[in-house]
């Protein structure tokens, strides 16, 4: 297994669920993190939270729909501490509405959070990667990537996109010996799921989803992990 201390790793969407508990868990295994949510409260929390274990994190605010915001972010990141070793798209929007009730602005939130989001902070990314011929980028899908769910036609179009982006990007980018990985975890216990009459028992706790991507991270530099498939062992959610 590859040794993930001191590598940069960006994990976006990292103030709240699965990218918090992915920025905490990389934190504790020596991986210097750096957090970005649009909201400071949420970032204010991960840092707390990081002291206990004394993890090395570059926490700051970002929207990364914005390219502006995403390229201040590479940016600061480098002169702080250097290019991103590893990305790990994880920033994702849920609106869960049967298709003609969704209007317009939530599908196009949904395209910008889970897409346009990644196109961006890789596009950052990559140029150092590519110089470097060294480079990890994991795109956290989900399993409506691959599988359609009622109620979830914008969610699900989000991220059969996001896959498709992945699978081609692998394409371009492994002759310059970056690897790209799509993690599709299922089910799991946090904050999208809203109101939703669900039952949670069945789910997956962030934490849990966290340790497998933390894996994926210290996978050996010469083997190219293409693509995970994360479920609850309660059932196919």
């Amino acid at each position: 297994m590859s040794d993930i201390k001191k590598k940069i790793i960006w994990v976006t969407g990292s103030g709240r669920g699965i990218g918090r508990a992915i920025a905490l868990e990389l934190g504790r295994r020596g991986a210097h993190v750096v957090v970005s949510s649009r909201t400071e409260e949420e970032i204010k929390t991960v840092e707390r939270e990081a002291e206990k274990s004394e993890s090395q994190l570059f926490a700051r605010v970002c929207d990364v729909t914005d390219e502006k915001s995403v390229n201040d972010l590479q940016q600061a990141v480098r002169s702080h501490w250097g290019p991103i070793d590893v990305l790990v798209n994880n920033a994702g929007l849920g609106i869960f509405k049967k298709i003609m009730q969704t209007n317009l602005d939530e599908w196009e939130r949904m395209m910008a959070v889970n897409a346009r989001s990644a196109f961006l902070c890789t596009r950052a990314v990559l140029p150092d990667m590519i110089e470097r011929r060294d480079g990890h980028i994991i795109n956290v899908v989900s399993v409506a990537g691959r599988q359609p769910y009622y109620n979830c036609g914008g969610y699900c179009a989000s991220k059969y996109a996001m896959l498709g982006f992945t699978e081609v990007l692998r394409m371009e980018t492994r002759k310059h010996g970056i690897r790209v990985t799509a993690f599709l975890p299922g089910a799991t216990d946090t904050a999208i799921w809203g109101s939703a009459t669900v039952d949670r028992s069945k789910m997956m706790q962030p934490e849990q989803v966290a340790q497998s991507l933390a894996d994926i991270c210290c996978a050996p530099a010469s083997a190219m992990i293409e693509e995970v498939v994360l479920r609850p062992m309660g059932g196919d959610l």
